[in-house]
């Protein structure tokens, strides 16, 4: 799935018998940088850098270092019409657009949009089968999941929100997590690919039988706001079972001039105000002018303002835009948060994190992919990405 890596000459020997006489810290330090992708053809380069980034050592400190530096993707994808799509991956470490999957490869695969990534696993919903499909990268392997006790369907049926892919970066097994209101009723919805079933529960109000507490380990999905009150399914360690929050604002929050994001227990608010020229605005043309951060008390009862992007970052930021999207999740502290817009055809990504820790705002300036005239097909974030690694059995990406 990657390019070829290049053919070994003597100059290149060479260079590699220098650069691996390079003090061990500096050589971690070189190497940890590079993202997934490139450590893999690095191992076709010399029989030595392929011994040093395959070993078991060096393969345990990539894992810890990318824990410790928060390593994280982002992946979207992209379509030009008809049938040509690709899934690009951007590595945030890096700030280089470092993955290429051309869906085309892929047998019986329609109409594809993207909804979550974790780990090896890459999850798709088709609009024209109306089903779900996941792609395993190791194996290049595609699996249908069976339709969903809701039967099948359509791509506008899935919200970011409302969904979660979860799955351990060292085997082939996943679970895939959506919440949806039925017969009035809020749901949980499971599959597990172990056993290839699906399975429903229903969300009950926190009680002394279905306790809630904020925990790492809980999945937040968010089902639906009205007026000052969110509908949020939380399942988690310490919650025998689906219960469902009702956190408040003690103003309504909607406005015309704001965009909610979710993820994760969180919520991102964009304030934005209408672009002037001369004496009137252009059409549907806006600017930003705040982002707040948002987060669920310690009760479930209500929404907590967690901070404010500062007015010098915004300035950095903003660009006028018709439309946004976006997207966020949060890992070990960190939340991503990552804006996605369009003006006149032109897309453009804003890339946030705040560190819980620090109390900190960084920017992740992300360079253009050439999305120029394309159709943008589904966005996602991913922490586990960075932790895949080809199994001393001899699993290799292909």
């Amino acid at each position: 799935m990657y390019p070829p890596p290049p053919t070994p000459t003597p100059s290149t020997s060479t260079s590699t018998l220098g650069f691996l006489l390079l003090p061990s810290e500096l050589l971690h330090e070189i190497l940890f940088r590079l993202p997934l992708p490139d450590l893999h053809r690095l191992r076709s380069v010399s029989r030595p850098l392929s011994s040093l980034v395959s070993s078991p050592e060096f393969r345990r400190l990539y894992h810890l270092n990318s824990s410790i530096s928060s390593s994280s993707w982002l992946f979207l994808l992209s379509r030009r019409p008809p049938h040509d799509s690709f899934l690009l991956g951007f590595h945030s470490p890096s700030s280089r657009w470092s993955f290429r999957l051309p869906l085309r490869s892929l047998p019986r695969f329609d109409d594809p949009y993207f909804l979550a990534s974790s780990g090896p696993f890459f999850l798709f919903a088709s609009n024209l089968r109306q089903d779900l499909v996941s792609f395993h990268l190791p194996s290049s392997s595609l699996l249908r999941l069976p339709p969903s006790p809701l039967g099948p369907r359509g791509t506008s049926s899935w919200r970011r929100a409302s969904l979660k892919l979860s799955a351990d970066p060292t085997s082939q097994r996943f679970r895939f997590l959506f919440a949806e209101m039925f017969n009035h009723l809020p749901y949980l919805f499971e599959y597990r690919s172990d056993t290839n079933t699906w399975h429903a529960s229903e969300a009950v109000p926190v009680n002394p039988d279905r306790p809630y507490s904020p925990d790492p380990l809980n999945v937040y999905l968010h089902l639906a706001h009205i007026t000052t009150e969110s509908l949020v399914l939380c399942t988690g360690p310490g919650t025998n079972g689906p219960v469902l929050l009702r956190p408040r604002f003690t103003e309504n929050p909607f406005g015309s001039d704001r965009l909610h994001v979710y993820g994760d227990g969180n919520m991102v608010i964009v304030k934005s105000a209408p672009v002037e020229e001369g004496s009137r605005a252009r059409m549907r043309m806006r600017l930003l002018i705040a982002i707040e951060l948002w987060g669920i008390s310690s009760d479930g009862t209500e929404w907590v303002l967690t901070s404010k992007v500062s007015t010098e970052m915004i300035e950095e930021v903003k660009k006028p835009y018709g439309v946004m999207m976006g997207c966020m999740a949060e890992r070990e502290g960190v939340v991503r948060v990552v804006l996605m817009s369009n003006c006149k055809g032109a897309w453009d990504l804003v890339w946030l994190s705040y560190n819980r820790a620090k109390g900190v705002w960084s920017w992740v300036p992300v360079p253009d992919c050439g999305t120029k005239g394309l159709n943008m097909a589904g966005i996602a974030l991913s922490s586990t990405f960075s932790r895949l690694w080809p199994s001393p059995a001899g699993e290799e990406f292909k």
